[in-house]
């Protein structure tokens, strides 16, 4: 009764531990993949966001004034930032990277970080880091199609953290559920399945015991055994016997070649 305990047991430990693993692979991808996803679809409406802010500036130096002149800048920045509560910061810089305007004041006259500039030869929005933060930068156009400036926009991604957080719960839940329902329907699965398979390998072992029970499955395992036996008896004395008759070589000394 114990062996088919044991058995049984060994089994169902390895269906949990595969179901573990495979629940725990899938939750996993699918959390990347979702993470991926969240912030993609972030940056995207940030990028229109920064977009559109430049078109505003643009439309304003249509009008003949200078990016440093350009009226309303500061406070166009920061009533975007506290429309949107993505919004980290907003900077206005110009074609030699100095900050113009800044929703955080104290940046005003210094100059970007190099990586926060736009690659060589980009005309149009790109992407970059500010150390936990993301930041998107859209070019500022004339109205001659010259460079002018650019405006980047930092945010945080404590929103994406939030969904991925109730996202993580969630398949967690429904993992755990899973398993609840998968496991012991396993093991029962498995106990019944093998139940003959359990009868047999008990079976064998009480025929192989010393002084087992004549049952019939006993009775035939212990003369196979002993057939087994006679035969490898035999053979083992054949190959003695070989061995004797067979007569020893004597290595012969090497003749001593003439120069």
């Amino acid at each position: 009764m114990r062996g088919e305990l044991s058995f049984a047991t060994r089994l169902t430990g390895v269906l949990a531990t595969m179901l573990l693993l495979g629940c725990g692979l899938a939750a996993g991808l699918n959390y990347l993949k979702f993470e991926r996803m969240l912030l993609e679809q972030q940056a995207r409406v940030l990028e229109i966001l920064a977009g559109e802010l430049g078109s505003t500036v643009e439309n304003s130096l249509a009008l003949g004034v200078r990016l440093a002149g350009v009226p309303g800048a500061q406070a166009l920045l920061e009533r975007s930032r506290a429309a949107e509560p993505l919004i980290a910061g907003l900077t206005i810089a110009d074609a030699d990277h100095v900050v113009l305007f800044d929703t955080d004041r104290q940046n005003m006259g210094g100059t970007l970080p190099r990586d926060h500039l736009a690659p060589q030869g980009q005309a149009e929005s790109w992407r970059f880091r500010d150390g936990p933060r993301y930041g998107i930068g859209a070019p500022i156009i004339n109205g001659f199609g010259q460079p002018e400036g650019a405006i980047l926009l930092r945010y945080e991604r404590s929103a994406v953290d939030e969904r991925l957080a109730a996202a993580l719960l969630a398949m967690m839940q429904a993992t755990l559920l899973a398993l609840a329902i998968a496991i012991p329907a396993g093991a029962l699965g498995l106990h019944l399945v093998t139940r003959h398979t359990r009868r047999w390998f008990a079976a064998m072992q009480e025929a192989m015991q010393p002084g087992a029970a004549p049952a019939a499955l006993a009775a035939g395992l212990q003369v196979a055994i002993a057939d087994t036996d006679t035969v490898l008896t035999e053979a083992e004395a054949q190959l003695e016997q070989i061995a004797a008759q067979m007569p020893e070589s004597v290595p012969q000394p090497m003749e001593a070649i003439a120069p």
